[in-house]
């Protein structure tokens, strides 16, 4: 359940703007570390590049508290919708692409089988 005192805690946190900064400068940090190290993980386990871009989109968000200016929030904003627009386009061009399946081992498999049995049918005939 959600606990209101924790809710009550957190706005009376150091919040500069609450509009433009939900969360205080200290949670900000704390999941953007949380987010660069899960999606370094996964790149490091999958190779797929739309995890390398959100590990590092991640932490850049952390630039907006460098500068209150206007250019710089809306700079900022149109920089992480191109990184997150290429991380979508990265989705489909690095797709896995389905594992094929030998089709003759498979065959030569069922041959003998088949010749077995076909010989047992001859010695059924004698």
């Amino acid at each position: 359940m959600i606990d209101i005192n924790m809710l009550t805690t957190l706005s009376e946190a150091e919040i500069e703007n609450p509009n433009l900064f939900p969360f205080p400068f200290s949670m900000h940090v704390g999941f953007a570390i949380v987010g660069l190290i899960f999606f370094l993980y996964r790149f490091v386990t999958d190779k797929k590049p739309y995890q390398l871009i959100f590990a590092f989109a991640i932490p850049f968000s952390l630039t907006i508290w460098l500068s209150e200016s206007r250019a710089w929030f809306y700079t900022l904003g149109a920089v992480e919708a191109v990184l997150v627009i290429c991380a979508f386009i990265t989705t489909f061009i690095f797709k896995d692409k389905p594992e094929e399946q030998p089709a003759a081992p498979a065959k030569e498999d069922e041959a003998p089988a088949a010749d077995a049995d076909e010989d047992s049918d001859d010695e059924d005939e004698e």
